[in-house]
């Protein structure tokens, strides 16, 4: 992180167990606003772990976390997560495979509300969409679960930087590309240069290193969990 720069997002000391499995231990990291940050370690080294304490899915058991500059307490939630600008794109994809784009889209965004919440929120979804993948060819009236896997994917991407009245602050994307085609997943990096040049911080994870070498500012490095002693 820049010297010079204030932390977007602080853990100190945060811990994290089930059972005997240590999956963190006393993790300390600063990230800085406007940084693309690759995460990287071994499968089941805790890095998904470490992604769903920042997003709020997952209570940590110990240590302190910042974002923005305020210093959230055990009630840390997703809902906490979602005003203070944190989103997150898993690789299990979350979308509701029986609703349509634009239903979706209302479930993420529940200020969406009056007779007018599916007209906004399919211009909500269709204007990201074609901010960061154009000619994408998804219709908001479309259920999700007769999308192929890649458009699924790129309405998740693309739902995760909707913001209508809290900034987004910090998106983490894990394995984002894996279903896509080259030219998406050129079109998708490409984005999230933008998104880093305008302040925005992502958390990338990939196995892809061509990736990680060409997009990424900085690289985090998650080491293997650990188990407790008896």
């Amino acid at each position: 992180m820049p010297f010079d720069s204030q932390p977007l997002v602080e853990l100190a000391g945060v811990g994290k167990s089930f059972g005997a499995l240590r999956a963190l231990t006393g993790i300390d990291l600063r990230i800085a606003p406007g940084r693309v940050v690759a995460v990287m370690g071994h499968n089941g080294a805790g890095k998904s772990t470490l992604m769903n304490v920042l997003t709020g899915t997952l209570p940590r058991d110990a240590g302190t976390l910042s974002i923005a500059g305020e210093a959230v307490g055990t009630g840390y939630g997703v809902t906490r997560a979602h005003a203070l600008g944190v989103r997150c794109v898993f690789q299990e994809l979350s979308l509701c495979a029986n609703l349509s784009v634009a239903e979706n889209t209302r479930i993420y965004h529940r200020e969406l509300k009056g007779l007018s919440w599916k007209r906004r929120a399919s211009r909500l979804i269709l204007d990201k969409l074609d901010e960061i993948f154009p000619n994408h060819g998804i219709a908001a009236d479309q259920t999700v679960g007769d999308l192929p896997i890649a458009k699924r994917q790129m309405v998740e991407i693309a739902r995760a930087f909707t913001t209508i009245d809290a900034p987004v602050r910090l998106v983490i994307l894990d394995e984002p590309t894996s279903s896509l085609d080259g030219r998406s997943a050129e079109q998708l990096m490409r984005y999230v240069t933008q998104r880093r040049d305008a302040g925005c911080t992502v958390l990338f994870i990939s196995h892809r290193m061509v990736e990680v070498m060409n997009h990424t500012d900085d690289v985090v490095v998650k080491h293997e969990v650990r188990l407790s002693a008896a």
